[in-house]
């Protein structure tokens, strides 16, 4: 047996609830820019590597409105395009080599290998606050919450109190197809988050007409803030005695996109009427159990700076297949020639699954 070096940790009923020799916990550092109104604008940031894995979130959410802008990255920089003058935070995921945060840093870090994990100030960690299931699609059926004129919402138990807008990961026990993503409130007082079907194009799909979505979601997010549950496990805490991290919470295990950083267009559009829908798609994970983080990719995407320039996104997985993850942006003919609204690298995402099995 190979040596193992790291951090286990078990809860009162013996469980392990953190092991550090076998699961990467990555993390994330988190920064805003706020955008200079020009078309192409291109910040330094220096934790940003060619290797890193980048996500541009919107810092306000309205239903139906809400819009990010495409985002490219290379070593030390970040280029935004049509990101206007707001202000967008920007997620780097880590991958626990990165140097502690001076001075007065606070953390843990393991390694077994290539199985890196590092959890501090700089570098958060994200748990799982809420979780669940629901059903919705084109015609009514008992049992679903939503359908396609009704789009589905959580309210949260409680606001979630982080600057930065909680991340809503979504999967199916099938087929996928969304758009319209938001979170209700704002910094500091995020208040719930919602999400409607596309299925208005499920005959594409070769789908019946009864067809339905069996949809999970999770909600996480690195304010750590729920009671502890027993005394059994790890704390970390900041100088100003907040807790960082605990073993008790459930942890959102991260995932860089895993073949590919860019969509590409596969040459498969779809058109009904007036409307083009520009096809891409992107190598996944091929796994059912893995969550696709819903908040950078299933809102709209603001292209260019000219007439109509917000496009609608929407898309998930095809029927049984999970080794690609498809995109469309949706234009109509009177906005001009088909554009390209999900060029390579233009949109942002990752994989992620809880530490602790939910349902």
């Amino acid at each position: 047996m190979a040596a193992q070096y790291g951090l286990r940790t078990r809860d009162a009923a013996n469980a392990v609830t953190l092991d550090t020799t076998v699961t990467s916990v990555r993390s994330l550092k988190m920064f805003t820019v706020t955008g200079t109104g020009a078309y192409n604008q291109y910040f330094n940031i220096p934790d940003i590597k060619a290797s890193s894995f980048v996500v541009v979130d919107a810092l306000y959410s309205a239903k139906g409105s809400t819009w990010s802008p495409q985002a490219f990255w290379t070593d030390g920089q970040l280029h935004l395009r049509a990101a206007g003058t707001r202000t967008w935070q920007v997620m780097i995921l880590a991958d626990g080599g990165d140097a502690f945060a001076a001075p007065g840093s606070y953390g843990i870090r393991a390694r077994n290998g290539n199985i890196k994990t590092q959890i501090d100030s700089v570098n958060k960690v994200l748990g799982i606050k809420y979780g669940g299931t629901f059903e919705f699609g084109m015609y009514w059926r008992p049992g679903m919450q939503a359908i396609i004129s009704d789009p589905y919402y959580f309210q949260f138990p409680t606001p979630i109190t982080t600057y930065e807008r909680p991340m809503v990961f979504l999967n199916a026990e099938n087929y996928m197809m969304v758009t319209g993503f938001y979170v209700s409130g704002g910094p500091g007082n995020w208040t719930g988050w919602g999400i409607s079907h596309a299925s208005v194009y499920y005959r594409q799909h070769g789908l019946e007409v009864s067809d339905f979505m069996k949809m999970k979601w999770l909600l996480a997010s690195y304010k750590n803030d729920t009671p502890l549950v027993d005394q059994y496990g790890a704390v970390v805490r900041d100088a100003a005695n907040q807790r960082i991290f605990s073993t008790t919470d459930n942890l959102a295990l991260l995932s860089a996109q895993p073949s590919s950083n860019a969509f590409w267009n596969d040459g498969e559009p779809i058109v009904v009427g007036s409307t083009y829908n520009y096809s891409s798609r992107v190598t996944w994970t091929g796994s059912f159990d893995d969550y696709v983080l819903a908040n950078a990719l299933f809102s709209q995407t603001n292209i260019e700076q000219t007439v109509d320039p917000i496009v609608i996104n929407w898309g998930g997985f095809l029927p049984g297949n999970r080794s690609i993850l498809k995109m469309y942006a949706q234009r109509t003919s009177s906005g001009g020639a088909p554009v390209d609204g999900l060029s390579a690298n233009g949109r942002t995402l990752f994989a992620s699954r809880p530490m602790k099995q939910l349902f």
